[in-house]
């Protein structure tokens, strides 16, 4: 074998100066992003982790993260909400939910300042480059979205990172200290499989990892030995702390994936070619989604590997590959059916450790595939066409077409957007045209790889960025029914379990902070209390009940039953008539409009537009405003009316919709459109008009002419 002459020795030291400013900045760059998000968007997972958050941290009422009307439950592991655990004390849900996002944005950060000691100490690459080539990894979208959600995802991509620079100054030191540094290595390989369940497979790499340097005389047995205790304790810990947080919070779990049911899958055939298949199609994923960075970065490990100049890389680029290896091989085994097209190339779990790759990638330009040229541009093309050709082959027909989840292939999600879905085809030639162009900047100059993946993949994660704030947006306003609860100081409030929906059942949990969510079902029982949340059907069987916020978007609604309560709401205003299409008495239909911000501008070029926010605040009585799209008709829902006039006559009246119910004493603010173009979309003609802004109940009357006020603003269009 031949040897390959020793570099110059690259600096090891701590991160400088620099690298730290880079770090914080970074840093900056994820909470701006996460900055606008409102709640919680994906509520099955982040409401699990905030709920057991919660729990650790002793503050009931704790959620019961398990439906009884729900086949089959995950369960999410504790490492991340222990993070977390101690925000939950200083405040409600939404504290706790804007303090995890913090949380992500510094593990986020951090990742970094590992990637870059891993590039310096593993692939030999000065100080600045280094710092590039992480800088570049750090921008991948999945890392940058991942920030913006309240899930383990967050910290398992840095843990693993961190596990493998571990092991490096494991191999790099000489035996003394080597107990303490065996059983650290190995600890944080269970606190990964404490933050993730698919992160089990590192359990027994690690403990194999310390039984292989001991075989080479790098560990002493009694460093082994300690290692395999820590171990095994902090497994049986974990294990004791998931059994306890299972009991209390998952009491409704019927069924969950098991090692047992993996290694299930291993003697079936038909399991096995689903797992070969979902590997298939993630390893495409990896390969569009790093613009090739992935293969080449395999590439450059196994040739340290086999050629590396010290025993330390050697054994660091194995491991690492070995680590990538069982993640791979767990997450492709979780997978029996493809019921979605993300599911055929789930990429989410296996961006865990892909930022060492990314950056092994990039340093490959510098001398390792600097003589293998030709190779090196026709791997990520060859290995492209070949997984695509698989996955559409084998793939069960129409999967690619059927809906997706764009938190699962977010490395790709800009893509999918723009493309309207999951087409392998263009997206293998885009994945490929990435590739090329990367590797042809590498190889003039090496760091025009690092320099231009880095702006892809900064395009890619803000691209994304621009569903994700409006989908987040959208969630929480049709997630609004825990606002009335808390407007009307309800001690609790119960579920009807006969109306059922996933998401909501989680978001109530989440959002009705301290008041207890009881759970009942009307078809077994009698609600546990007056206040109900139901569907939007439920007062048709039950005499009495009343309804008192519906929701928008979903078939749920707030009910109260007959009783003092009941009682209460009526003289109070806050009980929608029997006919909520029915026309508003003039006590209700009393508002107040302020702008939020920038008022509307008096002069407008034809066709311009702005959008401002308006504050809108109920300041009449006995009865709320219905929004629309809450009913079937819009007939007696309330919206907004920008009327623009010119000589007296209306030349447009475009409308905007409330965000929920609004009930008397309550205030909401929206974003309003204010556009200088007609009912025919096209650009009002110049000259001077008068803009008024006011309520209106559709197919009923103005506010205005119940004498309710309006906003005026007088302008000119150009």
């Amino acid at each position: 074998m031949r040897a390959v002459t020793p570099t110059a020795p690259r600096s090891t030291g701590g991160p400088r100066l620099g690298e730290i400013l880079v770090c914080l900045a970074l840093a900056v760059l994820h909470l701006a992003l996460s900055a606008p998000l409102r709640s919680p968007m994906i509520f099955g997972d982040e409401a699990a982790h905030l709920g057991i958050a919660r729990f650790l941290a002793a503050r009931p009422p704790y959620p019961q993260l398990a439906s009884p009307a729900m086949g089959w439950t995950p369960y999410y592991h504790f490492g991340y909400p222990l993070l977390l655990a101690p925000l939950a004390r200083l405040g409600g849900p939404l504290t706790l939910y804007h303090g995890a996002l913090a949380v992500n944005a510094l593990a986020l950060a951090a990742l970094y300042l590992i990637l870059a000691s891993f590039a310096r100490q593993v692939l030999d690459l000065p100080r600045f480059d280094a710092g590039l080539a992480a800088l570049a990894a750090s921008l991948y979208p999945a890392f940058l979205m991942q920030g913006n959600i309240a899930w383990s995802e967050s910290l398992l991509i840095t843990v693993v990172a961190l596990l493998l620079v571990s092991f490096y100054r494991l191999v790099g030191k000489d035996r003394a200290g080597g107990t303490l540094r065996a059983c650290l290595f190995c600890g944080l390989a269970a606190f990964a499989y404490a933050v993730h369940l698919r992160a089990l497979a590192l359990v027994p790499l690690a403990l194999l990892a310390v039984v292989v340097l001991w075989r080479l005389g790098r560990l002493s047995g009694k460093a082994v030995l300690a290692a395999a205790v820590t171990t095994t304790l902090a497994v049986l810990a974990i294990r004791a702390v998931d059994a306890v947080i299972v009991a209390r919070l998952w009491a409704g779990s019927r069924q969950r994936v098991t090692a047992l049911d993996l290694a299930a899958r291993l003697a079936d055939p038909v399991g096995l070619g689903h797992s070969l298949l979902a590997l298939a199609g993630q390893l495409w994923y990896l390969t569009v989604a790093s613009a090739g960075l992935f293969p080449l970065g395999v590439w450059v490990l196994v040739r340290i590997v086999r050629r590396g100049d010290t025993p330390e890389k050697r054994l660091t680029a194995g491991f690492t590959l070995a680590t990538a290896a069982v993640l791979l091989a767990t997450s492709a085994l979780f997978f029996g059916e493809f019921t979605r097209a993300d599911a055929a190339i789930y990429g989410r779990y296996n961006e865990a450790f892909l930022a060492l790759f990314l950056v092994s990638g990039l340093a490959g330009f510098s001398a390792l595939l600097r003589r293998h040229r030709l190779a090196a541009a026709a791997l990520p093309v060859v290995l492209t066409a070949v997984l695509a050709a698989t996955v559409i082959a084998f793939q069960p027909k129409g999967v690619l077409a059927l809906v997706y989840n764009l938190m699962n292939i977010e490395g790709i999600g800009a893509l999918v957007l723009s493309m309207g879905g999951i087409h392998l085809l263009r997206l293998s030639a885009i994945g490929i045209a990435a590739a090329l162009t990367i590797i042809g900047a590498g190889f003039l100059r090496p760091r025009a790889a690092s320099i231009l993946a880095g702006l892809l993949f900064l395009a890619g994660g803000l691209g994304v960025q621009r569903w994700m704030v409006p989908t987040n947006h959208g969630g929480d306003a049709a997630r609004s029914i825990p606002r009335a609860v808390r407007a009307l100081g309800a001690r609790e409030v119960a579920y009807d379990l006969s109306g059922f929906a996933a998401d909501e059942y989680f978001a109530y949990q989440f959002r009705l902070g301290d008041v207890p969510m009881k759970i009942f079902d009307i078809r077994r029982e009698p609600p546990p209390g007056d206040l109900v949340i139901a569907a939007k059907s439920f007062g048709r069987n039950r005499p009495g009940a009343r309804l008192v916020f519906p929701e928008r978007y979903v078939d749920q609604a707030l009910w109260v039953l007959p009783g003092a309560l009941q009682n209460r709401l009526a003289h109070e205003g806050r009980l929608f008539p029997a006919d909520p299409a029915a026309p508003l008495p003039d006590a209700a239909c009393r508002s107040h409009l302020a702008w939020a911000g920038t008022a509307p501008p008096s002069v407008l070029n034809a066709g311009e537009s702005r959008t401002l926010r308006l504050r809108v605040a109920h300041r009449g009585a006995e009865a709320p405003w219905l929004p629309a799209s809450v009913l079937k008709t819009d007939a007696g829902a309330v919206r907004i009316a920008t009327v623009w006039t010119r000589a007296g006559i209306r030349v447009a009246e475009p409308r905007t919709e409330l965000s929920w119910a609004v009930v008397p004493g309550d205030e909401i603010v929206v974003d309003l459109l204010f556009a200088a173009v007609g009912p025919d979309g096209k650009p009002l003609p110049p000259g001077h008009y008068e803009v008024r802004i006011g309520l209106v109940q559709e197919l009923v009357r103005w506010f205005a002419d119940a004498g309710d006020g309006t906003l005026v603003q007088e302008v000119e269009v150009r």
